[in-house]
């Protein structure tokens, strides 16, 4: 591996294990740094989307995630039955990028018309089945 990987980026690769070996860090050591770095940068940096000023795009970033969960979860139990299809997989990441996309708001029209209906539903008849079991 790392021959390939010494070959494949030339002259970079060495000057860079070349230097951490001068300053006597391990290879290990400085992929962990540089993950690091690239966390906290993500978390606190310029690319923390958490913290934007609008908070619209954040519910429909949290509903796309909301849709994506519920379709994770029938993916799940029933992906042995439906992969059998040969269409499934181009249908399921056609389908995602649907929801995913901004322009077509798929998300958030799956999640009214689907998601939302569906948890109602559970909610109160899960409500319903615990309030008559302790009635």
């Amino acid at each position: 591996m790392h021959n390939f990987l010494a070959q494949s980026h030339g002259t970079i690769f060495d000057m860079a294990m070349q230097y951490a070996e001068s300053v006597g860090i391990q290879r290990d050591q400085v992929s962990y740094l540089v993950f690091a770095l690239a966390a906290f940068y993500l978390v606190f940096g310029g690319a923390a989307a958490i913290r934007t000023k609008d908070t619209d795009d954040d519910t429909v970033w949290l509903i796309y995630w909301t849709c994506f969960a519920v379709l994770y979860l029938v993916d799940f139990f029933s992906e042995a039955i439906l992969s059998f299809f040969p269409l499934y997989y181009i249908l399921k990441a056609c389908f995602l990028v649907y929801l995913y996309l901004p322009q077509t708001q798929g998300s958030v029209m799956f999640y009214e018309t689907i998601v939302d209906p569906l948890v109602v539903f559970l909610d109160t008849n899960i409500d319903k089945y615990y309030y008559k079991k302790n009635q």
